[in-house]
């Protein structure tokens, strides 16, 4: 690309959506995530071709969003769907941190409508589905975090019941409930959960951290700290 207003040319195909004066900010206020931009500008332009309506813009616009927070921490290196290549369902983000600590972010948009209850157990269901299903997307031997942003308000105390829950289930074995979530068993959902590392909620410009205490691939705490950080940057 020759030039900053080339390179969004191409990605947004000429257009101006509702995401590209956020997007073109991102750009021109930091040079990681131009760089990021320009090495992903093809699968960031067909990801924005393929959006069908506001909502898919809106899950463009968080894993986006997402990387460019995560490339103000200097010692952060991303790739994007790395496991795509391999046609592997995989987190949206491999991360290095310091050049040879690799960890995966898997990006996930909870909308409005999907909290829109006022039964607290509704809720409590509806974030353990999302939950269930991300469980199941993180690959085994490396550090897999999930970063949730939330457009209504989740308490650290509500994340916190949901995964409480879904431990709870998977150990008194609870079959019906894990087969009818797209698990072989209550003992499939266990081994997959102790693939998740930890969460990230991020949401008021601020990100709450669950560490997950069964995970076989513990976060490292300096990994933990500078995500923590970015809420302050």
């Amino acid at each position: 690309m020759s030039t900053l207003d080339d390179l969004l040319n191409y990605i947004f195909d000429s257009k101006k959506p509702a995401l590209y004066p956020e997007f073109e900010g991102w750009v021109r206020e930091s040079r990681r995530f131009k760089a990021f931009a320009t090495s992903y500008r093809a699968k960031i332009r067909a990801k924005l071709k393929n959006v069908q309506n506001e909502s898919g813009m809106k899950d463009v616009r968080a894993e986006l969003q997402t990387a460019a927070l995560l490339l103000r921490e200097e010692r952060f290196t991303l790739e994007y769907e790395k496991y795509a290549a391999s046609k592997q369902r995989g987190p949206d983000f491999t991360v290095t941190f310091k050049t040879h600590t690799a960890f995966n972010v898997e990006v996930r948009r909870i909308r409005s409508v999907e909290l829109d209850d006022g039964d607290s157990e509704a809720r409590l269901a509806k974030l353990m589905a999302v939950l269930c299903d991300k469980v199941g997307q993180m690959p085994p031997h490396i550090v897999n975090l999930l970063w949730l942003i939330a457009e209504r308000e989740i308490s650290e105390a509500d994340l916190t019941r949901a995964v409480t829950t879904l431990r709870q289930l998977a150990e008194l074995k609870a079959e019906d409930f894990f087969a009818r979530r797209g698990f072989e068993s209550a003992a499939d959902f266990l081994k997959r959960y102790r693939q998740l590392s930890g969460i990230i909620l991020r949401q008021s410009g601020e990100n709450v951290v669950w560490l997950n205490s069964l995970a076989r691939h513990k976060a490292p705490p300096e990994i933990v700290t500078a995500i923590q950080r970015l809420e302050t940057q």
